[in-house]
């Protein structure tokens, strides 16, 4: 589904992030992607729908290489969800509408028909009642919700998420994650960015330690945390279980 081809990211100010990645995700794979902070996790992410664009190397999606300029990266973000750190919702518009937004100015649902989609994703996630109402009234973990809840709206091939639920509350992890693992269950293709250990042993088909801009280790999860081979890694595992 993505093919990652000796990607580099190099900043304004001269730092080179991300040091020349190849990676393969295959349809139904969900890849979690750990690591120290500044490691260039999220970046290698954002990089993944063109939010932040490549110094050099290639990006394929579904067949296409979308960092191409002939590519239209809009219609390839239509079948790629992202969920961020901070939500990102729309606080002047209900939440009914935060999810409905998307799928009608594109031409993808009649109104009726994305309304219809909103309510059953709504309920699950046991938010139905919060249709009506603006996100300012919302938890961390409702939101958060929320802006799955919209992705999903788009019927999108596969999900991207940066680190979801840092921003929240610890008693509301648990909501979101549950939300994430029921999507992995359904066969989603995921490609997610976390601190979360547990959710990485129960739920990644692979779990990959980025540090300094490379992949250095990736593992399926039990012989990722029972018997790492980086020293790098089994410094971090260390410090973090």
């Amino acid at each position: 589904m993505i093919d990652v081809k000796n990607l580099v990211k190099t900043f304004e100010d001269g730092k080179t992030i991300l040091k020349g990645i190849s990676y393969h995700v295959e349809k139904g794979d969900k890849i979690v992607i750990v690591g120290p902070s500044g490691s260039g996790k999220s970046t290698f992410l954002r990089c993944l729908n063109l939010l932040n664009q490549p110094t050099s190397g290639e990006i394929w999606f579904d067949g296409k290489m979308i960092n191409d300029p002939k590519t239209d990266i809009n219609k390839i973000r239509e079948h790629m969800g992202m969920v961020f750190q901070n939500f990102n919702l729309f606080n002047n518009l209900t939440v009914m509408d935060n999810i409905t937004l998307a799928p009608v100015k594109l031409g993808i649902m009649k109104p009726d028909e994305a309304k219809e989609k909103a309510l059953s994703l709504l309920a699950r996630v046991n938010l139905t009642e919060k249709a009506d109402v603006y996100p300012i009234s919302l938890s961390g973990g409702q939101k958060q919700r929320i802006a799955i809840v919209r992705s999903l709206a788009m019927n999108p091939k596969m999900m991207l998420f940066d680190e979801p639920t840092s921003a929240l509350d610890p008693e509301m992890v648990g909501e979101v994650l549950d939300v994430m693992k029921e999507l992995a269950e359904d066969g989603m293709t995921m490609v997610v960015v976390t601190h979360e250990m547990g959710f990485a042993r129960e739920v990644a088909s692979k779990v990959l330690f980025m540090d300094d801009g490379l992949i250095v280790e990736e593992n399926n999860p039990q012989d990722f945390f029972n018997n790492p081979q980086n020293p790098r890694l089994k410094d971090f595992l260390s410090k973090v279980l």
